[in-house]
């Protein structure tokens, strides 16, 4: 399939690093990687196309949820970037206004559902090298994307790992090594108090 193509794609490596980051290959900085699945939405058999489907109440509250869970943590993204579909900002523009200090979401449509994992890992890197100062990247998005996109960047061709709704998921990676990424930790919304 067009997602498993290219399985050495979960290295960042890029050669040389961008002119005055500081970075260069003897001293990796890892990088945090937060991924959101979005919070739950209308059903997919309404008569309605699947990109317009919202959030409903029970979505709007785990978006909630996340948030307080992330500021009793201490946990707030520096870039915060989201799928264009409707859920999706949804859920990030919630978590946004109730997490304080938080950054608005920026659309992306590389993490649009249905977006091919080696496409998506080519514009995530982009967006690591774009900032290299960021050390700490969320995404919201949709599954089975966010779980073929951590399981590549954890060395694994095929998915390791099942993104429930609303939960958030923590991973590191070394952009300037072959190296995989490692799991830190991920967090269903329902643990989240």
């Amino acid at each position: 399939t067009p997602r498993d193509a290219e399985p050495d794609s979960n290295s960042f490596h890029s050669g040389q690093p961008p002119a005055g980051s500081g970075l260069d290959d003897n001293a990796p900085v890892p990088t945090s990687l937060y991924f959101l699945r979005h919070a739950t939405a209308q059903d997919r058999t309404l008569p309605m196309p699947d990109a317009e489907r919202a959030l409903t109440e029970k979505g709007l509250g785990q978006a909630r949820a996340v948030a307080r869970f992330c500021e009793r943590q201490g946990l707030l993204p520096q870039r915060l970037l989201s799928s264009p579909l409707v859920r999706a900002v949804e859920t990030a523009t919630q978590f946004s206004h109730r997490l304080p200090d938080c950054p608005m979401p920026q659309i992306v449509d590389w993490l649009r559902l249905g977006t091919p994992t080696p496409e998506a890992l080519a514009h995530l890197r982009d967006s690591i090298d774009a900032d290299p100062a960021t050390d700490s990247l969320w995404m919201v998005g949709h599954e089975p994307d966010l779980s073929d996109l951590i399981s590549r960047l954890l060395g694994s061709p095929h998915p390791i790992v099942r993104i429930k709704k609303a939960s958030l998921t923590c991973i590191t990676v070394e952009p300037r090594s072959p190296q995989p990424g490692q799991l830190l930790w991920s967090v269903p919304c329902a643990l989240m108090g």
